[in-house]
């Protein structure tokens, strides 16, 4: 026989399951094949519980997460331990941004936040704002420790915002999740 032929079988005992739960500011979507609710169930559950750990590394909008905790040390000469998650992940974010001359900056939360004030107080941003904003991003002021697993962001005043890397970290990272359980056909969205 075909290898292929004892993959289709294996595949034909496999049934679908699909759950959703609000996370990220989003809904997050799991199609898990398991061979039974329970094994689906137990795997929609710790997948959950993982995206809700990572939000609370990569949140801008939760004062309490890693992230934030970090911010608050910019520019105080601080290099601050992180978690492999969070140190992973900028480490990605700052190595896009060198590829793409700065078209990525994962450093761009103050223009981020004086958008979206301006956005809730329906009123653009007047020069001075966007000027004062601008001098606290660059991701070249962030400065990585592998050794160490350290970060110090140079500046007074930057903020990270992962919004364009972390949700596809966090797939990434729960898939990696439910492979190990042994579900290998599966889809986070």
């Amino acid at each position: 026989l075909f290898p292929y032929t004892t993959l289709f079988r294996s595949a034909q005992s496999l049934e679908r399951y699909s759950f959703t739960q609000p996370h990220l500011g989003t809904i997050v979507e799991l199609t898990i094949y398991a061979p039974d609710e329970g094994v689906a169930n137990d795997a929609a559950r710790a997948a959950f519980a993982r995206v809700k750990e990572l939000d609370l590394v990569f949140s801008d909008y939760k004062a309490d997460s890693e992230t934030m905790r970090l911010c608050e040390t910019a520019g105080s000469g601080q290099a601050r331990s992180v978690s492999a998650e969070l140190f992973d992940c900028l480490t990605r974010a700052v190595d896009i941004s060198s590829r793409s001359d700065g078209a990525f900056d994962v450093t761009v939360g103050p223009e981020v936040r004086l958008w979206r004030r301006a956005r809730k107080e329906k009123r653009l941003p007047n020069l001075a704002e966007l000027s004062a904003a601008k001098e606290k991003v660059g991701w070249k002021m962030v400065e990585l420790n592998d050794v160490a697993r350290t970060v110090r962001l140079q500046r007074s005043g930057m903020q990270l915002d992962f919004g364009g890397i972390a949700k596809g970290y966090i797939a990434q990272d729960v898939s990696r999740l439910l492979r190990d359980r042994g579900l290998t056909r599966t889809l986070v969205a």
